[in-house]
């Protein structure tokens, strides 16, 4: 038998140690594919996405690439080190480092590719279905089925070079000069795991600092100056709750006998203590993937479901034209025409599609004061009167030598003005300011005035003039204003002028959120899988040793139920402790992203974590059944 039987024969004849390796290669490459084979679609016109979304393509899948080769390496050094008996074997009868890598070698090449091959066929089945439904989430014309052989190539060949990767990754793992200790494999008695006490406390410290940190972000500003020093800080503190805090905690429930000796708690709390120790960096793994994702899917879907009530509070009005003149800049002289041209286009298309609507003409002057770069827009208060009236705002009064910012106290963020502006040679008292936007928020140094004084300013300024459409179903606007923008786009650097539409907005806004949330959920799977996998892996090993463990206490009188018992509280805690630590992880953060948007986030929050909860449950059972069919079939006292 040559080494290519031997590796076919190893894994057809131990497929249980490596059916968590392959699940998940399986579920990895049928997302990969299809990632691939979306984004690749003819019919899907990725050059006419803002370049931000074209961005988040590609980082998307080189996180994801990323990931896979870092999850790939990880499950390969874990799952060779629970074969050091095997390779010790192998070196004593002989076999040469060189055929020990070649085994892995084609090991992984058959792993890889049949898995990825699986991945594609399962990808290819349900492209159909994915594709319908990717174009309704993202709002998109219907995309038609087809052969993405190119998305095939891609996977296949990412999978291959993985393999060759860590075929030689393995060289550092398996050693020929480490025969003792391979033989020896797991068997090597474990002292007993030790914690520090200034390390438990201070993870301890390290989550209040960070946690208060967040729910105490209050505005964006604060949110962003925070942000990496409060995930360091998180990381830091989670990495030594799993290493330290967790065992110590354990420990000391092993230090209270009568709760310890009740019941089975001695075999779980002894057996967790071990785990614990031992899985600390893959429980860390886990609640940081796991955290990360569960805030990038809340985030992005709270965002994608408020994105309307956004807009309304950014652009208030239907359609909005205005010119934009440069200060000591001379506008062309058929800057006029151009304008009435294109404000006549949409008066026309309006009237067309029967859509009644009520328009608004008017300017704005933006003054340059003497002494200072910093220039102030006005507008007058018969202007203003005239705009709210339309939009259903309630007015402001005010006095002369007063006036009244335009700057909206209800966008996130601190939005406060100055008591006092200095308008050319007069300084105004700034009474209040408005608490629903009257003009787009891209204007946010705007002020009302009263009109005598408005046209008192004589010098150092510019005028800029504006047109309204508000319309009772902004909806109805939505195709006037693509043609409006395919008919004047490529005008806009000739004559200079801002064209706001709220139904555009909405609609790229929608489009954002939702190839954002489509990346979020991704990544997350890939998270998902990937770490589940990790799980899978590690008590696969463990119940090689955990089977003559608990064939000997059933000998000595312990029964099925209590094994049973014993068992699930221990899979439990290792499967949902780095969920709830990520769930924390994720409800602060989510926090101080309603403190600093003034967005809803907890239905999000509940949808996302619920959902992934009832996934983990369901996978949990899954582990759990098949855990104690294994422990079952050596015992004899039922």
């Amino acid at each position: 038998m040559n080494i290519k039987q031997f590796a076919i024969n190893n894994i057809s004849r131990n497929i249980k140690a490596y059916v968590g390796y392959l699940a998940s290669i399986v579920i990895s490459s049928a997302l990969l594919f299809s990632f691939i084979m979306f984004t690749s679609h003819p019919d899907l016109e990725i050059s006419q996405f803002p370049d931000y979304l074209k961005e988040g393509l590609k980082m998307s899948k080189i996180i994801a690439y990323l990931f896979l080769f870092f999850f790939v390496f990880y499950s390969v050094s874990i799952f060779l080190k629970s074969r050091y008996k095997e390779f010790g074997i192998l070196y004593i009868t002989g076999i040469s480092k060189q055929q020990v890598m070649k085994l892995i070698f084609i090991e992984n090449i058959i792993i890889n590719i049949a898995s990825s091959v699986i991945g594609v066929i399962i990808g290819l089945v349900f492209s159909k279905i994915f594709l319908v439904i990717m174009s309704t989430f993202l709002e998109l014309s219907p995309l038609k089925f087809y052969i993405p052989i190119n998305a095939i190539l891609s996977t296949l060949f990412y999978f291959i070079i993985l393999a060759i990767l860590t075929s030689v990754f393995a060289s550092f793992i398996v050693k020929e000069n480490q025969v003792l200790r391979l033989l020896k494999g797991t068997k090597t008695p474990k002292p007993e795991p030790k914690t520090s006490l200034v390390f438990v406390i201070l993870s301890i410290c390290l989550f209040v600092i960070a946690y208060y940190s967040a729910v105490t972000s209050t505005d964006q500003y604060t949110t962003y100056l925070r942000l990496v020093p409060v995930t360091s800080l998180t990381i830091l503190a989670t990495y030594l709750f799993f290493s330290q805090f967790s065992v110590f905690f354990l420990k000391k429930l092993k230090l209270n006998k009568r709760f310890y000796r009740k019941n089975t708690n001695m075999l779980w709390i002894s057996n967790l203590i071990y785990k614990v120790k031992d899985n600390a960096r893959i429980f860390f793994l886990i609640a940081i993937t796991s955290a990360v994702a569960f805030t990038a899917i809340g985030t992005v879907y709270s965002f994608w479901k408020d994105v309307k009530r956004q807009i309304n509070l950014i652009y208030p009005n239907t359609m909005y034209y205005s010119t934009m003149t440069l200060h000591n800049d001379t506008k062309k002289p058929d800057s006029k025409e151009k304008d009435t041209e294109r404000m006549r286009f949409i008066e026309s298309e309006l009237k067309k599609e029967n859509v009644d609507y009520t328009r608004i003409n008017g300017e704005f002057k933006t003054v340059f004061p003497k002494k200072s770069d910093f220039n102030v827009r006005i507008m007058k208060e018969s202007k203003y009167l005239e705009i709210i009236k339309t939009i259903g705002v309630n007015p402001i009064s005010f006095e002369d030598n007063e006036s009244i910012s335009l700057l909206s106290s209800s966008l996130p963020g601190d939005k406060k003005v100055k008591e006092n502006v200095v308008i050319g040679n007069k300084s105004l008292r700034i009474v209040k300011q408005v608490e629903e936007c009257v003009m787009p928020a891209y204007y946010d140094n705007m002020y009302v005035v009263k009109d005598n004084f408005y046209d008192s300013i004589k010098s150092k300024f510019i005028v800029d003039r504006f047109t309204t459409f508000e319309v009772a179903d902004s909806s109805k606007t939505t195709e006037i204003c693509r043609q409006f923008e395919n008919k004047f786009n490529d005008e806009s650097g000739m004559q200079p002028y801002l064209f706001f539409s709220k139904e555009l907005m909405i609609e790229n806004g929608k489009l954002t959120y939702s190839t954002f949330m489509f990346l979020a959920i991704f990544i997350g799977m890939i998270f998902f899988v990937t770490t589940s996998s990790f799980l899978y892996n590690k008590f696969y090993m463990d119940c090689q040793v955990d089977k003559k463990k608990y064939e000997q206490l059933n000998k000595l009188g312990m029964t099925y139920n209590e094994i049973k018992k014993a068992s699930t509280i221990e899979i439990g805690i290792v499967f949902l402790l780095p969920y709830v630590v990520a769930v924390i992880h994720s409800i602060f953060a989510l926090t101080a992203l309603r403190n600093s948007f003034d967005i809803e986030v907890a239905s999000s929050a509940v949808l996302v974590m619920g959902s992934l909860f009832l996934v983990q449950i369901v996978y949990f059972l899954i582990v759990r059944n098949n855990y104690l069919k294994e422990i079952r079939l050596n015992l004899v006292n039922f």
